[in-house]
């Protein structure tokens, strides 16, 4: 009376099981043709998008190799693998490693586009005392472009980087050239959403990331905060603190931040100074450079206005 698919992911080398899930339908013909192109997208978004079980598998294989030994398509399982654990050593490893890629295959789109985003992260984010200026990021994305301008990847960095040049209307323009290549690709939905949102399509953004999340269990949790700024315009606290539960990057002084800022909104005061705590041992020169550091992802006045409010409320001040 029905139908019960069984997929496994074996590796061909070594014949270890990596992965496996079951599917089950019954037979009507109608249902049978929605489960064919539920399962294909569902599997395809499991193993093969940005946080996936080959990433997951791959770039944890890559760690032992030295950066200078690294082929390039080993050097970006180590970009996958720093978006995975944000930690100093990973960062030094993947920029030399890109950097060398780059150099001995600079005929490949995506490694400077990969090298792009990791120039863009530190400056946007201040992680690590190393010279990563937005104006390297944004020719490293350019060439990118210009050598793989039909790989979506490598259109969503190029968005990523007209964000922190805040070119609002070139930013979305972008992201959906990225989105019209494929627009039923599951792997990088999410992010085009978490792009639209913060460039201010309203509309569209947050559809496209619920979207996202309901098909793909391995989504960039990281969409939480688009969806978070959303219900901080709409001046939703409770649900914007729903957001922040699920962000879930305590390695990013943005994760302390949602948390600090939401609750101060909310006026839950204790709560949000225990937040603002953390925030300031994650970064402390927030107080300082908070101000800059929240403009390069939210592109409007009153967005961040409200974030402030929030801060002072709970006794962090910002200059």
């Amino acid at each position: 009376t029905g139908l019960k698919l069984i997929v496994n992911l074996v590796d061909g080398l070594t014949g270890i099981h990596i992965w496996g899930d079951s599917y089950s339908t019954d037979l009507k013909p109608a249902a049978l043709i929605s489960f064919e192109e539920r399962v294909a997208s569902t599997v395809v978004s499991k193993i093969s998008c940005e946080y996936g079980v080959i990433v997951k598998t791959l770039s944890a294989e890559s760690k032992r190799i030295p950066p200078e030994e690294l082929t390039t398509y080993q050097a970006m399982l180590r970009f996958y693998q720093f978006l995975a654990d944000f930690s100093p050593e990973t960062f030094v490893s993947t920029f030399e490693a890109l950097h060398r890629a780059c150099t001995h295959e600079p005929e490949c789109g995506l490694a400077w586009s990969m090298l792009a985003r990791l120039y863009s992260l530190n400056y946007s984010l201040e992680l690590f005392d190393m010279e990563t200026p937005l104006e390297k990021a944004a020719a490293f994305a350019e060439r990118g472009v210009k050598l793989d301008p039909t790989n979506q990847r490598v259109r969503m960095t190029m968005a990523f980087i007209l964000l922190f040049k805040n070119e609002r209307s070139t930013g979305l323009a972008e992201v959906d050239r990225a989105l019209q290549l494929n627009p039923n690709s599951l792997i990088i939905l999410e992010n085009l959403g978490y792009l639209m949102t913060l460039f201010g399509d309203w509309q569209r953004g947050p559809v496209l990331i619920n979207q996202a999340i309901e098909q793909n269990p391995y989504y960039n949790t990281v969409v939480h905060y688009a969806l978070w700024v959303d219900w901080v315009r709409q001046e939703e606290y409770e649900k914007a603190y729903a957001e922040t539960l699920l962000f879930n990057r305590p390695l990013l002084f943005w994760d302390p931040l949602l948390k600090a800022t939401n609750l101060g909104l909310l006026g839950r005061i204790e709560e949000g100074v225990k937040a603002g705590k953390d925030l300031l041992r994650c970064k402390p020169d927030f107080p300082a450079r908070g101000r800059l550091l929240i403009r390069h992802y939210i592109k409007f006045d009153d967005i961040e206005a409200r974030v402030i409010r929030g801060l002072k409320e709970i006794g962090i001040d910002i200059l």
